[in-house]
Protein backbone atom coordinates (compact mmCIF):
# COMPACT_ATOMS: atom_id res chain seq x y z
CA UNK A 1 0.00 0.00 0.00
CA UNK A 2 1.69 3.45 -0.91
CA UNK A 3 2.56 5.75 1.58
CA UNK A 4 0.92 9.14 1.39
CA UNK A 5 2.77 12.39 3.46
CA UNK A 6 0.83 14.62 5.15
CA UNK A 7 2.80 17.54 3.88
CA UNK A 8 4.16 18.54 0.39
CA UNK A 9 7.83 18.51 -0.30
CA UNK A 10 9.16 22.22 0.33
CA UNK A 11 9.85 24.05 -2.59
CA UNK A 12 12.95 25.30 -4.11
CA UNK A 13 14.86 27.91 -2.23
CA UNK A 14 17.32 29.60 -3.58
CA UNK A 15 19.67 29.25 -0.29
CA UNK A 16 19.92 25.51 -1.31
CA UNK A 17 22.40 25.82 -4.28
CA UNK A 18 25.63 25.26 -3.91
CA UNK A 19 28.05 27.31 -2.58
CA UNK A 20 29.45 28.72 -5.94
CA UNK A 21 27.46 26.93 -7.86
CA UNK A 22 25.01 29.89 -8.04
CA UNK A 23 24.21 32.17 -11.70
CA UNK A 24 25.35 35.52 -11.67
CA UNK A 25 23.67 37.59 -9.42
CA UNK A 26 23.35 40.90 -11.21
CA UNK A 27 21.95 38.59 -14.26
CA UNK A 28 19.30 37.24 -12.18
CA UNK A 29 18.53 40.29 -10.28
CA UNK A 30 17.99 42.24 -14.17
CA UNK A 31 15.60 39.16 -14.80
CA UNK A 32 13.78 39.48 -11.52
CA UNK A 33 13.25 43.05 -12.71
CA UNK A 34 12.12 41.98 -15.79
CA UNK A 35 9.60 39.62 -14.23
CA UNK A 36 8.21 42.30 -11.87
CA UNK A 37 7.65 44.72 -14.62
CA UNK A 38 5.87 42.30 -16.48
CA UNK A 39 3.57 41.59 -13.24
CA UNK A 40 4.97 38.02 -12.86
CA UNK A 41 5.08 37.00 -9.21
CA UNK A 42 8.36 35.89 -8.01
CA UNK A 43 8.05 32.88 -6.09
CA UNK A 44 11.18 31.13 -5.08
CA UNK A 45 10.95 28.44 -7.63
CA UNK A 46 10.68 30.72 -10.24
CA UNK A 47 14.17 32.76 -8.60
CA UNK A 48 15.76 29.00 -8.85
CA UNK A 49 14.56 28.88 -12.11
CA UNK A 50 15.96 32.04 -13.87
CA UNK A 51 19.64 31.06 -12.15
CA UNK A 52 19.44 27.56 -13.91
CA UNK A 53 18.50 29.64 -17.12
CA UNK A 54 21.13 32.02 -16.27
CA UNK A 55 23.60 28.91 -15.59
CA UNK A 56 22.67 26.74 -18.47
CA UNK A 57 23.30 30.01 -21.29
CA UNK A 58 21.54 30.21 -24.37
CA UNK A 59 20.01 27.39 -26.62
CA UNK A 60 19.22 24.56 -23.66
CA UNK A 61 16.47 22.98 -23.58
CA UNK A 62 14.16 22.18 -20.46
CA UNK A 63 15.74 18.88 -19.49
CA UNK A 64 19.13 20.44 -20.05
CA UNK A 65 17.91 23.44 -17.18
CA UNK A 66 16.27 20.93 -15.51
CA UNK A 67 19.76 18.96 -14.97
CA UNK A 68 22.13 21.89 -14.59
CA UNK A 69 19.55 22.97 -11.60
CA UNK A 70 20.03 19.09 -10.41
CA UNK A 71 24.01 19.75 -10.17
CA UNK A 72 23.43 23.37 -8.64
CA UNK A 73 21.08 22.01 -5.80
CA UNK A 74 22.64 18.68 -5.11
CA UNK A 75 19.68 16.79 -6.93
CA UNK A 76 16.69 18.49 -5.40
CA UNK A 77 15.86 20.44 -8.19
CA UNK A 78 12.39 21.02 -8.99
CA UNK A 79 10.01 18.65 -11.25
CA UNK A 80 10.98 19.11 -15.13
CA UNK A 81 6.91 19.92 -15.41
CA UNK A 82 7.02 22.52 -12.90
CA UNK A 83 10.35 23.91 -15.13
CA UNK A 84 8.26 23.74 -18.59
CA UNK A 85 5.33 25.75 -16.89
CA UNK A 86 7.23 28.18 -15.89
CA UNK A 87 9.20 28.56 -18.77
CA UNK A 88 5.64 28.89 -20.82
CA UNK A 89 5.02 31.66 -17.98
CA UNK A 90 8.46 33.47 -19.13
CA UNK A 91 8.09 32.72 -22.83
CA UNK A 92 4.65 34.64 -22.66
CA UNK A 93 5.76 37.90 -20.93
CA UNK A 94 8.51 38.24 -23.54
CA UNK A 95 11.47 37.42 -20.44
CA UNK A 96 12.53 33.79 -22.11
CA UNK A 97 12.68 33.43 -26.05
CA UNK A 98 12.13 30.07 -27.48
CA UNK A 99 13.50 28.83 -30.31
CA UNK A 100 12.20 25.57 -32.10
CA UNK A 101 14.93 23.99 -34.17
CA UNK A 102 14.20 22.02 -37.36
CA UNK A 103 14.55 18.71 -35.69
CA UNK A 104 11.65 20.09 -33.52
CA UNK A 105 13.37 20.86 -30.29
CA UNK A 106 12.76 23.90 -28.13
CA UNK A 107 15.63 25.72 -26.86
CA UNK A 108 15.23 28.79 -24.70
CA UNK A 109 17.44 31.52 -23.96
CA UNK A 110 16.85 35.34 -22.47
CA UNK A 111 14.56 36.99 -24.34
CA UNK A 112 16.24 40.66 -25.35
CA UNK A 113 14.81 43.87 -23.38
CA UNK A 114 12.14 45.20 -24.38
CA UNK A 115 13.16 49.29 -26.09
CA UNK A 116 9.63 50.62 -25.29
CA UNK A 117 7.78 51.44 -28.48
CA UNK A 118 7.07 49.35 -31.09
CA UNK A 119 7.91 51.36 -34.63
CA UNK A 120 4.44 50.63 -36.58
CA UNK A 121 4.59 51.82 -40.09
CA UNK A 122 1.86 51.86 -43.01
CA UNK A 123 3.74 51.76 -46.26
CA UNK A 124 1.61 52.78 -49.56
CA UNK A 125 1.40 49.52 -52.13
CA UNK A 126 1.62 52.57 -55.29
CA UNK A 127 3.48 55.48 -54.03
CA UNK A 128 5.70 53.96 -51.32
CA UNK A 129 5.03 56.52 -48.86
CA UNK A 130 4.80 55.87 -45.07
CA UNK A 131 2.80 56.43 -42.77
CA UNK A 132 3.24 56.40 -39.07
CA UNK A 133 0.84 54.37 -37.30
CA UNK A 134 0.70 55.34 -33.28
CA UNK A 135 -1.95 52.28 -32.22
CA UNK A 136 -1.35 50.58 -29.08
CA UNK A 137 -3.75 48.12 -29.80
CA UNK A 138 -1.97 47.21 -32.47
CA UNK A 139 1.61 47.26 -30.71
CA UNK A 140 -0.33 44.72 -28.07
CA UNK A 141 -1.69 42.75 -30.81
CA UNK A 142 1.72 42.10 -32.64
CA UNK A 143 3.38 41.39 -29.22
CA UNK A 144 1.08 38.71 -28.28
CA UNK A 145 0.99 37.19 -31.72
CA UNK A 146 4.88 36.75 -31.71
CA UNK A 147 5.01 35.85 -28.45
CA UNK A 148 2.92 32.31 -28.93
CA UNK A 149 6.01 32.18 -31.30
CA UNK A 150 8.95 32.78 -29.18
CA UNK A 151 9.85 36.20 -30.57
CA UNK A 152 10.08 39.89 -29.89
CA UNK A 153 8.61 42.11 -31.88
CA UNK A 154 10.98 45.09 -32.77
CA UNK A 155 9.12 46.91 -35.63
CA UNK A 156 6.96 45.96 -38.34
CA UNK A 157 5.57 48.04 -41.71
CA UNK A 158 2.38 46.91 -43.18
CA UNK A 159 1.58 47.01 -46.51
CA UNK A 160 -1.39 48.89 -47.92
CA UNK A 161 -3.56 49.73 -51.23
CA UNK A 162 -5.66 52.12 -51.79
CA UNK A 163 -8.90 50.19 -53.12
CA UNK A 164 -11.05 51.43 -50.85
CA UNK A 165 -13.51 54.39 -52.35
CA UNK A 166 -12.86 56.66 -49.66
CA UNK A 167 -9.16 56.06 -48.71
CA UNK A 168 -7.77 59.15 -49.32
CA UNK A 169 -10.27 60.54 -46.69
CA UNK A 170 -9.00 58.09 -44.06
CA UNK A 171 -5.54 58.27 -44.68
CA UNK A 172 -3.69 61.92 -44.04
Amino acid sequence: MPVFLNRRRAGPDVNGIRPGMGANPNAVRRLEARCQKACVRMTSLRRVLLHGIVEAGPGMTATEIWRTLGRMMQDRAPSLASIQRNLNLFVAHGIVRRDVSSDRVLRYRIAPARTGRIAITFVEADTGRTIPCNAPGIASLLRQLAAQYGLAVQGASITVSTTHPNATDVLP
